[in-house]
């Protein structure tokens, strides 16, 4: 682990939306415990009105669901954004009804609503409030002292892009999200324990399922069609260099920070900064994945399969994006921008404006870019019929035929 010596080693910082990763390990420590089962209905723990599922007959919204963030709920409000007041979890849920804009399972989509519905499932399980249930499973038994989601003392405090002017302390709608404070030494302990596979002094803190669960997406149905990358129980996967990494970004008001894990070779890095320049994190963390991959060798690679014309013919046309995570109201109107996907000599394009990228088939809908180690892309027929796209890319539907939670796909 990379560790910066120019501040104190107890020293805490913001870790904006790493934070998924330790409730993700909070409910999965519950799991653990027999406590939570994954695959149970939200609906047993939160009341009605906070969410609304109109598919919940058959396909009800799952604990599993809500960490994999395919629960099918768009991001916070631009209130709820804006909020710096903290509010007890209960009113921030009743502030407003939540409805899932799609079938719950079907794909993966960013958002900071489902760690809100998390707290709330774990504070009815325990009886205990969500950042005493975090101590208990997370904190404690790593020895993270300086750990915490409120304002802690010694916080160097977060500054624009310019570096000059401080920003004020935010307080997140749901602490679940982003809250959490704690020093590089203290952060540092969790990610070891993760290039463990749940390991620590000497102890297995979380089984090998719920280690499994944070680096091997399932609960979508591009993960069940051969996706291997993409966002598990509060991590997710990106290629680099051809390698693949698991880790997570974060961004609080003045702060931004990253890990990332090569879990195969025991590397790893953290990082944050305490300034609002998201270029100057990306181009650091560049450095840090090139310095940490360049003498491990290169993964082995599948050779593409060779396909007929017509099964990848098939896969062509124009293509909506299937999942809004901002502007639903013109994401359900047909004003997002589409993409085509058009048929060349050794598989398929992906062209989104004036991007264009190759796609090699691996099997039966599955495909990889030219540098991916993995299959990175799928498309895949749900029971209707419609035909999707999932992966690097993004989520899309073929406008050929409009899933039903999207009628005006095709405009």
């Amino acid at each position: 682990m990379l560790i910066d010596t120019s501040w104190p080693a107890d020293a805490p910082f913001r870790w904006g939306s790493i934070t998924k990763t330790a409730t993700a390990l909070t409910a999965l420590g519950l799991a653990d415990a027999g406590a939570l089962k994954l695959n149970t209905p939200v609906r047993e723990f939160i009341p009605e009105g906070v969410f609304s599922n109109r598919w919940a007959d058959g396909h009800p919204l799952t604990i599993r669901q809500l960490l994999e963030l395919t629960a099918g709920l768009p991001d916070l409000s631009r209130e709820e954004w804006g909020n710096n007041i903290p509010r007890p979890l209960g009113v921030a849920l009743k502030s407003r009804t939540r409805p899932l804009l799609w079938p719950p399972g079907l794909q993966h989509s960013y958002s900071n609503t489902p760690p809100g519905l998390t707290a709330a499932v774990i504070e009815s399980s325990t009886g205990n409030s969500f950042e005493q249930a975090m101590r208990a499973r997370v904190l404690e038994p790593l020895g993270m002292k300086t750990a915490g989601l409120g304002p802690v003392a010694g916080l160097p405090g977060g500054f624009k892009a310019d570096g000059t002017t401080p920003l004020p302390y935010w307080h997140m709608t749901f602490p679940a999200f982003g809250a959490l404070n704690a020093s590089v030494t203290d952060m540092a302990r969790l990610l070891t324990m993760l290039l463990q596979a749940g390991w620590h002094d000497g102890k297995q803190l979380f089984s090998d399922a719920s280690i499994r669960s944070l680096f091997a997406p399932g609960s979508s149905l591009g993960a069940r069609a051969g996706l291997e990358v993409g966002y598990g129980a509060g991590m997710y996967s990106w290629i680099r260099n051809g390698h693949q990494f698991w880790g997570h970004g974060g961004d609080a008001d003045g702060y931004r920070s990253r890990y990332g894990l090569l879990p195969d070779s025991g590397r790893g890095y953290l990082i944050a900064i305490n300034t609002d320049r998201p270029a100057l994190l990306r181009k650091i963390v560049r450095r840090l994945e090139h310095a940490l991959s360049q003498d491990l060798p290169a993964p082995s690679v599948r050779q593409p399969a060779i396909t007929g014309d017509t099964g990848l013919s098939r896969l062509t046309g124009t293509y909506y994006p299937s999942a809004a995570r901002f502007d639903v109201t013109g994401w359900l109107a047909g004003a997002a921008t589409t993409a085509r996907v058009r048929r060349i000599e050794d598989g398929l394009e992906f062209i989104r404006g004036n991007r264009r990228t190759k796609l090699l088939p691996m099997g039966p809908g599955q495909f990889r870019r030219p540098d991916d180690p993995v299959v990175t892309v799928v498309f895949f027929s749900d029971d209707n019929g419609s035909l999707f796209l999932q992966g690097e890319l993004g989520n899309y539907v073929n406008t050929s035929l409009c899933p039903g939670f999207l009628p005006d796909c095709h405009q």
